[in-house]
């Protein structure tokens, strides 16, 4: 599974510190859901029990914090599309975006007030390389169609979730709608 490339903050070596490190996550998510997005190191010391230099030895900055709760849904995420491209049996390109769609569409309702976080370039950028390894390996339509038809998806479940906070069947449908049409013509 996928981390990041590059992040700016950083995975622990060792077990024990990869529990403090899960502690201090599992802290900047509670508090970015229940304070109004105001997520500082200060804030999760204070809440953890952690002191800041263990935390600041993992999150340099409030952002890395951001960041690494982006990547742990972006990760869960991939881990979902996964199994359920590999519990269908058919390779058909169409069939596996509806899939896809759905899958990601109940992620984000599932998950809504983390699920903005998933739209952040970088995830962006990791989930559509990472779906186009999988459709690319299994499908009939050149690299260039399945790259653009990523992003139509992506753009318009954005668009869609940042509107309302979460994806309505029309939206969905609409979605799918727009990237089979230009995957097809």
């Amino acid at each position: 599974m996928p981390i990041t490339k590059n992040p700016s903050f950083i995975k622990p070596k060792q077990e024990r510190s990869q529990k403090r490190f899960d502690e201090v996550i599992k802290t900047a998510e509670f508090i970015y859901m229940s304070d109004d997005y105001d997520l500082t190191v200060q804030d999760v010391a204070k809440i953890s029990g952690l002191k800041r230099p263990s935390i600041y030895k993992f999150f340099p900055s409030n952002e890395s914090l951001l960041e690494a709760i982006s990547v742990k849904h972006t990760n869960k995420l991939l881990l979902l599309i996964k199994k359920n491209f590999k519990s269908v049996n058919y390779k058909n390109t169409s069939e596996l975006i509806k899939i896809l769609i759905d899958v990601i569409a109940i992620y984000l309702t599932n998950n809504s007030p983390l699920s903005n976080l998933i739209f952040t370039d970088h995830s962006k950028k990791l989930i559509k390389d990472e779906l186009f390894e999988q459709l690319n390996s299994v499908s009939n339509y050149n690299e260039l169609k399945i790259r653009y038809s990523l992003n139509i998806l992506i753009s318009c479940l954005e668009e869609a979730f940042m509107q309302s906070g979460n994806l309505s069947p029309q939206q969905i449908a609409e979605t799918k709608k727009a990237c089979l049409h230009y995957l097809v013509n």
